[in-house]
């Protein structure tokens, strides 16, 4: 009885903690748009689900195996993992699309100095420019062929993507046209700082890679530890995984653990 009610604590406690996380996150308006969040951007009721069907998961496993470790482990990678893998494809995409932008801006610049519209020459980039930024591109000249003002197209391309550089492009285009100056050259001009400032974003994850790793090492070592200690002792490592106390312990270890490799992670995010 003691067991059942030790693996219903656990559930209880991650997936409430999970829970709170995805119903935590700020309402629509105040919330970053784009995909970034598309995967836990649903009604609460589904986000229960989520966690109702991890839990039943991890129930399966603890019938299966009636291991306590495999069940926390089930519960909490079917809570976490696929929003992690969401959250890297998104990033990798997005890293993409800036590294295209100083490309982009070239592309529009030297049409636009042969003598073509800035539509035209976004058109054109649209058209011959490399994917993922020319889908991007093509959604926001839809728009503008739906009557929808290009300033505002600008501004909802710059929400989708969600970087830096295209908040700079999307800024640079509408000054540039309410000014009145030499779009070309302002575009070129543009093109040549953001690979500027990509060139030194690139040497400093250079610079900082040694500390990223460093956290992952720091993260890794205390599980490895324990994974090695119950191997050459599983008796005396036994009330760890057996005991509301060693759950609580390793809970918090946990806990710890993600709380520092944030800490060194948020040190080695220098934002230039």
């Amino acid at each position: 009885m003691s067991e059942y009610l030790l693996i219903g604590t656990v559930a209880l406690i991650v997936g409430g903690a999970a829970y709170l996380v995805l119903a935590g996150a700020p309402p629509a308006a105040e919330r970053p748009a784009g995909p970034k969040r598309a995967l836990v951007q649903m009604l609460p009721g589904r986000r229960v689900l989520i966690v109702l069907g991890a839990a039943a998961a991890a129930g399966i496993v603890w019938i299966v195996t009636e291991h306590p470790l495999m069940c926390f482990l089930t519960l909490t990678g079917l809570i976490v993992i696929p929003n992690k893998i969401y959250a890297h494809l998104y990033r990798k995409r997005i890293a993409l699309i800036d590294g295209q932008v100083p490309d982009m801006l070239a592309m529009a610049a030297g049409a636009m100095s042969a003598g073509a519209s800035l539509m035209s020459a976004l058109e054109s980039v649209a058209r011959d420019g490399p994917a993922p930024i020319k889908l991007e591109l093509d959604m926001m000249l839809r728009e503008v062929r739906l009557g929808i003002d290009l300033d505002l197209a600008l501004d909802h391309l710059a929400a989708r993507v969600k970087s830096a550089e295209m908040i700079m492009v999307a800024a640079a285009i509408k000054i540039a046209r309410e000014s009145g100056g030499n779009l070309s050259e302002s575009l070129e001009k543009l093109s040549r700082a953001v690979r500027d400032r990509q060139n030194m974003e690139k040497k400093i994850l250079a610079l900082t890679a040694q500390g990223r790793m460093q956290a992952l090492a720091m993260a890794a070592l205390p599980f490895f530890l324990l994974y090695a200690l119950f191997q050459l002792d599983p008796i005396a490592m036994g009330p760890m995984f057996h005991t509301v106390a060693g759950w609580a312990v390793f809970l918090g270890v946990c806990f710890w653990i993600f709380v520092g490799h944030k800490i060194i992670k948020k040190i080695m995010d220098i934002d230039i």
